[in-house]
C-alpha cells in the first residue's frame, strides 16, 4: 500500500495552498491521527469539505482511513532514541557496533517513508534501455559509483565510474540522447557534480540523482529523483551511514534490473563470476 508521503508526491503538482496547508499541519502535528476533522480544519484555518476533498485525492475512502494510515506509519518509522544512537566516550566497542547498526536501520526505516516506487521503476527501465550508463560523484559519493559501475558491469552493460571532475566533464560532451546518468551526491550541492550533470542534461542524457533533500539544486535538475535519508548523531555527521544507504539504494536498483532481465541477466551475471573465478587459484 502507499504511504502518505508517496501519495503526496504522486498528486503535488494538483495540490492546491488550502490543501497543502492541511497537509503541513498533518506532517508537523506529534499525533495527527489523534486529530478529528473539525480540529485538523480549525488548525490548518480551512473548512471540513477541504479536508474530505483532500483525503479523497489522495486516495483515502474515509478520514478515518486516512487517520489508520498515519498512526500505522509513524508506529512502523518512528525514529530511535538518542540514547539508542548516540555513540558515548565509555560505550563498549560491542554497544558502539549495535548503536552504528541502529543508526542505519533507522536510515532504511526513513528512507523508505521517503521512498516513491514508481520513480525506481522509471529508473529501472532507463537503465535497461541505456546505450551507456556513466556513475558520478565526489568524496565518498565517488566511491558509490564506483561501486554501482562495478555491480552493473556485471549485467553486461555499458558501464563507467567517473570520480574525476575533468573526466566527468569531457565524458558529458560528448553523451546525447540514450545515455543515463547517475549523479551520487549526499548534499545536493556539489558544484563539480551539479556542472557535470547540467552538461549531460543538455547533450540528451537521462539523469537520475541519489540525494537527501528534494529542495536541493541537483534534486531539481534531476529526471528521475532518489531520496535516501540518513541523521546526524553527537558524535558522527551523516557521512557514514549515508554512504551506506546510497549503497543500498544501488543494491536495489541492481538487484531489481537482474530480475527484470530475467534468464538473460542470470546469464550475464554467471559470465562475469566466470571471468573472475578463472582468475583465482
Amino acid at each position: 500500500m502507499k504511504s502518505f508521503n508517496q501519495r503526496i508526491q504522486e498528486k503535488k503538482k494538483t495540490l492546491t495552498d488550502t490543501e497543502l496547508k492541511i497537509i503541513d499541519q498533518l506532517e508537523v502535528h506529534e499525533k495527527p491521527f489523534l486529530l478529528s476533522m473539525n480540529e485538523l480544519a480549525g488548525l490548518s484555518a480551512v473548512s471540513e469539505p477541504s479536508v474530505v476533498r483532500l483525503y479523497r485525492k489522495l486516495g483515502y475512502n474515509s478520514y478515518q482511513e486516512l487517520k489508520v494510515a498515519l498512526a500505522q506509519e509513524q508506529a512502523d518509522y518512528q525514529q530511535a532514541s538518542p540514547a539508542q544512537v548516540n555513540i558515548l566516550p565509555g560505550d563498549e566497542i560491542g554497544t558502539m557496533f549495535e548503536k552504528i547498526g541502529q543508526q542505519y536501520f533507522q536510515a532504511i526505516k526513513l528512507t523508505k517513508a521517503k521512498m516513491i516506487e514508481e520513480k525506481l521503476h522509471e529508473s529501472i527501465e532507463k537503465l535497461i534501455s541505456a546505450n551507456q550508463i556513466y556513475f558520478i560523484g565526489q568524496g565518498l559519493s565517488g566511491t558509490v559509483a564506483e561501486d554501482g559501475a562495478h555491480k552493473f558491469m556485471r549485467l553486461g552493460g555499458k558501464t563507467v565510474a567517473v570520480k574525476d571532475p575533468h573526466y566527468q566533464a569531457i565524458y558529458a560532451s560528448h553523451m546525447s540522447e540514450g545515455d543515463v546518468v547517475v549523479a551520487i551526491s549526499h548534499s545536493g550541492e556539489t558544484i563539480d557534480t551539479i556542472h557535470v550533470s547540467e552538461m549531460a542534461k543538455n547533450n540528451g542524457a537521462f539523469l537520475i540523482v541519489i540525494t537527501s533533500n528534494e529542495n536541493v539544486s541537483l534534486a531539481r535538475m534531476a529526471d528521475c529523483l532518489l531520496l535516501t535519508q540518513a541523521s546526524e548523531t553527537d558524535r558522527q555527521s551523516d557521512a557514514m551511514v549515508s554512504r551506506l544507504i546510497q549503497l543500498t539504494m544501488m543494491d536495489t536498483l541492481y538487484t531489481k534490473m537482474a530480475a527484470e532481465l530475467g534468464e538473460e541477466g542470470k546469464r550475464q551475471i554467471n559470465l562475469s563470476r566466470l571471468a573472475v573465478t578463472r582468475m583465482k587459484k
